[in-house]
């Protein structure tokens, strides 16, 4: 994955080198050195503003000029241009929010939502109403897959962070397989992130803490910039207890976490650089088997909980190579992320574990170069990565852990991608952004416990243009179709799903503690999902609109998305008739199967706006989404009642401080399934909340390189539920941290 390189300092050569290229090459470095200076300046960029100093003000003016996407297009892009949505998160935001999970920071992004309850082994996001599976996650550009029905669908301490971008509508014509609702990035924080102005090296030890569930945080990061070796080295441990929710009621929920990140980057040349790191997320957790649960059945056999140890290791290596020449932009990485859940019951006893690796290339070249008036970039790339599944229970006599197949599934996708620039198209003013692209997946699964593979392919177009006639307003649309491969899990799933009481025989009143078990049915004749999404937008630019040095950025989107051969996993709970007369057996609680359900359709509205100032900033954001199966006519499980989101703040540069209020709303929602007799039934309701949070940072200027972060989270707490209906969220939470810079 390109990003843009290099520190602030060497600013001047960017320059030069920018001003010897051709006029699109020349956009491109100016768009990495923007991004670049910002970053790597703002920390001290804020302190000189709040200091008075005339320097750091003029760097603050160059900060708000552009928000920067490299995870749309995989090449450098202002966000405001790119046609269609995407939300970058700074370093800064996250220093701000001083987040416990990534769910804590990203809780406003518009079309993007956490479902799985509060806590952080369970979370699952979801873009655009398309939830699991469908959102393609990234870490330092490598693919995190594990899956699980009750787990979340990836690991990462938030501490560990430098920016994050979301990119919502799909991206399969550049990420292929599961970026049917949009693409999470998540990249490591690194030196740039950290080092102030004049640095080369520096470290910071941090330390803090959130009352909801006594959760306590401290780390010491270690970083380096000698100009031809970048390298950063961070341990953090985070320990908390059980999350007191708005209902007054505590969830069960002990972790854990040891962190550690290793990453180093060095310039062999010019024109080569090599980068490695290592990345992991090690939680010793004491909660229910399942992590989305609640629990609450009263009964102590069945509200119990076990020891779970949740282990990711990301391994990543790369390369790049930029010469002079204009052709050559290329990239190769290599990545490996093993991902583990074990489980220990000692009510039974019994051990159960999910371990999945995923290992994985990626190598993609950009050129870029002139058509007579046409700035042009063409970017042509190739994937390989192979996700293979192992499962384990002690309680059976194989070993093997029923609903958990040992499988593999084995990926390969080339793509191609143009981005073409040209002012005054066929003679209108402003200017005109065209990107097409194309890519192709062939595709292959196989289980031992299944003769054969199962084969296919899929073409992935898409076709995006953004037209802006004046610089204050711009256009967009675009037509994509994206695709989401079945996976070893919907395909090959055998055993047992779970366990519930015999109807009869169970009395542990009487001492008889007799189960029986929902089964689990491979279906091979699963097929791939298929989306064609079609979105049309508008943004507004302005600068200096309210005072000197100011800038508003805002963009509305409508998208429309038709699902063909929605992958469903069905529960068919329903016990045996025989369960019932003597001898009460045999008897079995149903069964589970995945199956494709003909067609969905979901449509929405998503806003998003920016305002920054040399005294205040606004961020804003808007979400409206409605999906239907097209068969029954029954609103899909994934949705979300409309939400808006407002976060201001206040610079304080006289007190060298930051006071923000964030406020979220969301309406009542109601969800209806068809009874099959050609009526609804309401099958969850919550109704409307109000959250709001307040925050502050102070970095005062007395103590050099000392900063703390201090907040409330739902300050009146509200009691409301987010995700499901009846599972509350956290109640009031007080947070601070306090970190200390130090370098030369």
């Amino acid at each position: 994955m390109m990003k843009c390189e290099g520190r602030a300092a060497d600013g001047e050569q960017e320059a030069s080198d920018a001003e010897q290229r051709t006029g699109w090459a020349g956009r491109s470095r100016g768009i990495c050195l923007a991004a670049a200076s910002a970053g790597a300046m703002a920390l001290s960029g804020v302190a000189s503003a709040q200091a008075g100093d005339p320097a750091g003000e003029a760097f603050e003016a160059e900060q708000r000029q552009e928000i920067v996407t490299v995870y749309g297009t995989s090449n450098p892009l202002p966000a405001f241009e790119y046609p269609g949505q995407v939300s970058v998160i700074t370093n800064d935001d996250i220093e701000l929010r001083a987040p416990s999970t990534v769910s804590d920071l990203l809780r406003d992004v518009p079309g993007l939502a956490f479902s799985g309850g509060p806590r952080r082994t369970g979370e699952v996001p979801s873009l655009r109403g398309f939830s699991g599976q469908n959102v393609l996650i990234l870490l330092d550009g490598a693919r995190q897959s594990f899956t699980s029905a009750h787990d979340g669908r990836f690991f990462v301490d938030p501490a560990l962070l430098g920016s994050v971008e979301v990119v919502r509508g799909p991206a399969s014509a550049l990420y292929g397989s599961g970026a049917v609702g949009g693409v999470l990035a998540l990249e490591s924080a690194d030196a740039e992130d950290l080092l102030r102005d004049g640095e080369s090296w520096g470290a910071r030890l941090r330390a803090g803490y959130q009352s909801v569930n006594e959760e306590t945080l401290t780390s010491f990061t270690a970083y380096t910039n000698t100009g031809a070796f970048d390298g950063l080295a961070s341990i953090g441990l985070r320990q908390s207890g059980d999350i007191k929710l708005g209902d007054g009621s505590t969830l069960p929920s002990d972790d854990e976490i040891m962190t550690g990140l290793i990453k180093g980057r060095y310039d062999v040349t010019d024109a080569l650089s090599l980068e490695a790191s290592w990345q992991r997320f090690d939680n010793s957790a004491f909660e229910p088997n399942n992590g989305q649960g609640t629990l609450g059945t009263g009964d102590s056999v069945l509200d119990r909980n076990v020891d779970k140890d949740i282990t990711t290791d990301t391994y990543r290596l790369g390369a790049g190579f930029n010469p002079v020449s204009d052709m050559i932009d290329a990239h190769l990485t290599a990545y490996q992320t093993i991902t583990e859940v074990e489980e220990f019951d000692a009510t039974v006893p019994r051990s159960i574990s999910r371990e999945i690796e995923t290992t994985g290339l990626s190598a993609r070249n950009a050129s870029r170069f002139d058509l007579g008036p046409v700035q042009t970039t063409i970017t042509i790339g190739a994937d390989w990565y192979r996700d293979e599944q192992s499962g384990f229970d002690s309680a059976a006599a194989d070993g093997v852990r029923g609903g958990v197949p040992d499988a593999e599934s084995e990926f390969m996708g080339l793509f191609a991608q143009l981005e073409l620039v040209t002012e005054h198209p066929l003679g209108l003013p402003g200017e005109l952004i065209v990107i097409p692209g194309l890519r192709h997946d062939e595709f292959s699964s196989e289980s031992s416990s299944v003769t054969g593979k199962n084969e296919d392919d899929a073409f992935s177009p898409r076709i995006a243009a953004s037209y802006g006639p004046v610089g204050w307003f711009r256009i967009f649309g675009s037509y994509a179709e994206g695709f989401r491969a079945q996976s070893v899990n919907e395909l090959y799933l055998d055993g047992t799903h779970f366990e519930v009481p015999h109807p009869v025989l169970f009395n542990p009143g009487m001492g008889s503690f007799v189960f029986v078990t929902n089964e689990f049915i491979p279906n091979a004749g699963v097929k791939p999902e298929k989306t064609e999404t079609v979105e049309f937008g508008a943004g507004l630019d302005f600068q200096d609109l309210v005072a000197s040095g100011d800038r508003l950025q805002a963009k509305l989107s409508w998208y429309q998305s038709d699902v063909e051969d929605l992958i469903n996993l069905s529960v068919d709970f329903a016990y045996d008739g025989t369960c019932f007369a003597p001898p009460f057996f045999p008897c079995t609680a149903g069964t589970t199967r995945s199956a494709n359900v003909a067609s969905a359709e979901l449509e929405g509205v998503e806003g998003e706006l920016r305002y920054d100032s040399d005294r205040s900033y606004v961020r804003a954001s808007y979400t409206s989404i409605e999906g239907t199966d097209l068969v029954t006519g029954s609103d899909l499980g994934t949705l979300t009642p409309d939400r808006v989101a407002l976060d201001l703040g206040l610079k304080a540069h006289e007190w060298d401080a930051i006071f923000g209020l964030r406020i979220q709303h969301a309406s009542d929602f109601t969800r209806r399934e068809s009874d099959g007799a050609g009526g609804f039934t309401v099958a969850e309701t919550r109704d409307a909340y109000t959250v709001a949070d307040v925050y502050a940072s102070w970095t005062p200027g007395f103590a050099n390189g000392a900063r703390i972060d201090a907040g409330i989270d739902n300050v009146f707490d509200e009691r409301f539920e987010r995700v499901f209906e009846g599972v509350y969220q956290p109640g009031r939470n007080y947070k601070i941290a306090a970190s200390w810079q130090f370098g030369g």
